[in-house]
């Protein structure tokens, strides 16, 4: 059953996102990487909704799909001990704030740069907010499918 549901998710998300292979790769590593995951469960997450595409086990545990783990926000922050319910709109909600912040600071060195030859480290940090506002936009659009697909 479970690789059954994890095949079924990939299929469905497959066809709607472009690179999903990519990220489903990045999902993997990030998931083995995390200090949250046991080998078998996220201890960050509890599920209390059976929209959310990951592999059931008990106790509202889960063993989550990658594609979960690339859009996490709590990938091994370790302020929190505690466990939170798992929820795509507070994550979207998340990110949505975050990509505002990253563009108001890239207006705000762009219009700092006009005519002006500035520092490279301020080069390097507009590159750096553009890569990220990159990554954020993908993560955005993944939750807005899977927001689609399982609710």
């Amino acid at each position: 059953m479970e690789k059954f549901r994890e095949i079924l998710i990939d299929i469905t998300l497959s066809s709607h996102i472009p690179n999903y292979r990519d990220l489903l790769f990045e999902g993997k590593k990030k998931r083995d990487l995390c200090a949250y995951y046991d080998g078998n469960y996220c201890k960050k997450f509890k599920v209390t909704n059976t929209n959310v595409p990951a592999n059931w086990i008990s106790n509202n545990r889960m063993n989550p799909h990658p594609i979960i783990c690339y859009i996490c926000p709590y990938f091994s922050i370790r302020f929190e001990e505690k466990e939170i319910v798992l929820d795509l709109f507070d994550i979207l909600l998340y990110y949505e704030e975050l990509r505002e912040t990253i563009e108001r600071e890239l207006n705000f060195i762009e219009n700092k740069m006009i005519g002006i030859n500035f520092p490279l480290s301020l080069r390097r940090r507009r590159d750096d907010l553009i890569a990220l506002l990159n990554d954020v936009s993908t993560k955005i659009k993944v939750l807005k499918e899977l927001l689609k697909t399982f609710k």
